[in-house]
């Protein structure tokens, strides 16, 4: 099992942690997303649990989350913007629109997300598991220019 602190000093920067650790709680900085295929999110604080109930909020940079994050829905991927100088990408496998919001959902590595963004607000809620540590956070997107 690890925790918060050891998952930090661990280097795990998967997209997939990535996405699990968006979190925001200004959520007055998102934008309206409607008719956009492609947009950005970023990253304000992150919230770490493991099974024995202990909980940490930790910044994203502490855990090697990118600043921002490039959605796009035609190519069914998330990944890391080209500013980064990164390049991780994260499959979407499962996408669907309902009532407002964008469902995205996929299994990478041994951690299972879904992901919820609010087209008209761009609030983005996450939640990613794997055996013995969940992760949640909220994001703030704007469309891609």
């Amino acid at each position: 099992m690890q925790t918060a602190v050891s998952l930090r000093a661990s280097g795990t920067g998967r997209l997939l942690v990535v996405l699990a650790l968006l979190g925001m709680s200004a959520a007055v900085l998102a934008d309206d997303l409607a008719g956009a295929d492609r947009f950005v999110c970023a990253p304000a604080q992150v919230n770490i649990c493991t099974e024995n109930g202990l909980c940490e909020s930790v910044m994203p940079w502490e855990v090697n989350v990118p600043r921002f994050l490039d959605f796009d829905l035609k190519k069914k991927r998330i990944g890391t913007t080209e500013a980064s100088g990164e390049n991780r990408v994260t499959p979407i496998q499962s996408m669907h629109e309902q009532e407002g919001a964008i469902y995205l959902q996929g299994v990478e590595q041994g951690r299972a997300f879904s992901i919820v963004i609010d087209r008209a607000s761009g609030v983005m809620s996450v939640a990613v598991a794997r055996q013995y540590l969940t992760v949640t956070g909220f994001g703030a997107c704007t469309p891609a220019k």
